[in-house]
């Protein structure tokens, strides 16, 4: 029942934003809603969706509607999925196992962030085609290390993020008090106090079960506490380059995803090395402000980006923002910040009904465009208005 009233109101991801700022403390709210700097990236990934109108065709049989995909040698019944979010088991209790069950039960792709309290192990386990998302250091035996340890695991697909040689400055979590280590502090404390649902449904259950929970997957054998001064290097590292990518393309005998490129001279870099798939994204703003869209540089990323797999991410609310990212020369799109509200407010549940508003939309959509199945998207079917057809504003939810 609770589940069935928190959704009541949900006919749009928008909406989960909206919802679920009542029941997340506000610094794990704006942890989770926040970008990098003055959040200037943040917006224009939404206002980057103006710039492209839809010119569609008339008079076309839409009556059967074909919208899956082949990625990576495997096919899914959508060309979404869901990203590899840090910090998740932070909203919702279990929430690593929650969004992996709900990709498996959807046949969406889903990728395991390597800042997760949940072993990998158990994740794929879940989900047996679930990707890993990892963070990784300079130090080759580090890197070995992970690398045998993920495909002991028998995950398909390792992703390396590569846009975090840096820790990032978010000041809106930080003025609500979010922080890593977990340090307790008043602003914290109080949103904690006034929301008991999450300090004992989450906070405090993930804490009763794994007494001091750990990012279990960012090293071989582990990771730092959450209340551990170590946890603060997590991440990647100043001098992890593309000689560590070649080293990791020689050993990993799957797929290999690099995320995080915005030029098409990354682009066939990759293509060079033997890189199988590459993730057109800027973090979801959180890590350089003022970068470009993901979106606008997605055309000449594609082209550069010869016979690899190109998936995006970075602003997508809608099926129609799908659809125009597949128009552009995207294989598939990535969702992270709408897929993780939407489990803390209900779970599965929650991922459930985001999974079915996005996937109406994108058929609705799909089919007022004119076309039956999604290979037939092309540049074609939009017009561009330029740098002019945008202002660099969007919508409220971001």
């Amino acid at each position: 029942m609770t589940a069935r009233r928190r959704l009541h109101d949900i006919y749009q991801l928008s909406d989960f934003e909206k919802a679920v700022r009542r029941y997340l403390p506000k610094a794990v709210y704006e942890y989770v809603r926040n970008g990098a700097g003055a959040e200037l990236s943040l917006r224009r990934n939404r206002a980057i969706f103006q710039r492209y109108l839809w010119r569609p065709y008339r008079l076309r049989d839409v009556s059967s509607l074909n919208t899956r995909i082949t990625l990576f040698g495997e096919d899914y019944a959508q060309p979404f999925g869901l990203a590899p979010t840090g910090g998740a088991a932070m909203t919702r209790f279990d929430a690593d196992r929650i969004e992996a069950a709900a990709a498996h039960r959807h046949n969406l792709f889903y990728a395991l962030s390597a800042n997760s309290l949940t072993p990998l192990e158990e994740i794929i386990r879940i989900n047996p085609r679930a990707w890993f998302a990892a963070y990784l250091p300079s130090d080759l035996a580090v890197i070995d290390g992970m690398i045998d340890r993920v495909q002991k695991a028998g995950y398909p697909v390792l992703l390396i993020t590569c846009d975090v040689p840096v820790g990032a400055q978010r000041i809106a979590e930080t003025r609500a008090g979010y922080s890593m280590p977990i340090r307790p502090k008043w602003r914290s404390t109080i949103g904690a106090l006034r929301h008991p649902g999450w300090t004992f449904g989450t906070l405090g259950r993930t804490i009763l079960r794994d007494r001091n929970p750990r990012i279990v997957n960012i090293r071989p054998q582990g990771g730092p506490g959450l209340f551990s001064n170590e946890i603060a290097a997590v991440g990647g590292a100043p001098d992890f380059t593309w000689d560590h990518i070649r080293h990791i393309r020689a050993r990993w005998n799957g797929k290999l995803i690099l995320k995080g490129i915005l030029r098409p001279e990354d682009a066939e870099e990759a293509a060079k090395i033997g890189v199988d798939g590459i993730v057109v994204s800027d973090h979801g703003g959180r890590l350089l402000d003022s970068s470009v869209a993901p979106l606008e540089v997605l055309p000449e990323i594609r082209k550069a980006a010869r016979n690899m797999s190109v998936v995006i991410d970075g602003g997508f609310r809608c099926g129609g923002d799908v659809l125009k990212a597949m128009a552009l020369g995207a294989d598939a799109v990535m969702l992270g910040r709408p897929f993780l509200q939407a489990c803390a407010l209900a779970g599965g549940a929650g991922l459930d009904k985001a999974v079915s508003i996005l996937g109406t939309e994108l058929r609705r959509d799909l089919a007022l465009i004119g076309l039956a199945e999604l290979a037939s998207l092309d540049v074609s079917l939009l017009k561009d208005l330029g740098s002019t057809g945008f202002a660099g504003r969007a919508e409220e939810n971001i």
